[in-house]
């Protein structure tokens, strides 16, 4: 995942505009930036991802029981697996060759009597290769956003250029024989309107687990 880098939006204006059946007027196109950018940086925290598309990343991992399971999806191709040493004196970084990846998020570590490597060192066999660090390169993400993510991402927009004002506060409103209600389930504000246009339950298979810790008795 990236960190401290800005990261293109979720979505467009013209995919604002696409919906909505009408040219943004001229308070709504000052806003719809920023809501962007906004919707986008909380559907990313939901989903616990960038949906962004990265090119041989490395990334240090600790197998647990030989295996690895990698943080971001979709994973394209891992073309490279390297043992950490945590000590270039003894024994340097070391490439394996033997990994075994399933072809969605698990690479699994055989034994070093399976490597099919005669002239392995034999200080690696001494090692608790089971349970060490692993740099792993691999391409993983997302050309373009899922239908779904951009889906959710314009109906809250569109959601929060129709409320009659921007206050966060406001559920209905009268102006003489007109008025206007909006009624959330969730509360107020843009993360509530993403809530009301599906965020949890549309983009449920897009989110990444958090992380867990194995314990061994």
């Amino acid at each position: 995942m990236r960190i401290g880098q800005p990261l293109p939006t979720l979505a467009s204006p013209d995919d604002i505009v696409d919906r909505l059946g009408r040219n943004l007027n001229q308070v709504e196109a000052a806003r719809v930036d920023a809501l962007l950018r906004d919707g986008s940086a909380l559907i990313r925290r939901y989903c616990r991802q960038d949906f962004v598309y990265e090119t041989d990343v490395t990334e240090t991992f600790v197998a647990d029981a030989g295996e690895i399971r990698l943080n971001n999806r979709p994973v394209w191709d891992v073309s490279q697996v390297v043992w950490k040493s945590g000590n270039a004196q003894l024994l340097q970084d070391f490439p394996i060759s033997w990994y075994v990846f399933d072809g969605i998020d698990k690479i699994t570590i055989p034994a070093p009597y399976e490597s099919g490597i005669i002239n392995l060192p034999y200080m690696w066999y001494l090692t608790a290769w089971y349970s060490d660090s692993y740099d792993v390169t691999y391409t993983y993400g997302y050309q373009d956003p899922p239908n779904e993510a951009v889906a959710v991402l314009c109906t809250a927009i569109i959601s929060e250029l129709s409320t009659p004002t921007m206050s966060a506060t406001l559920a209905s409103e009268s102006i003489g024989p007109y008025s206007y209600s909006m009624r959330r389930t969730s509360g107020a504000g843009l993360n509530a309107a993403l809530i009301d246009a599906g965020m949890q339950t549309a983009l449920k298979d897009f989110r990444r687990p958090a992380g867990t810790i194995a314990l061994r008795i």
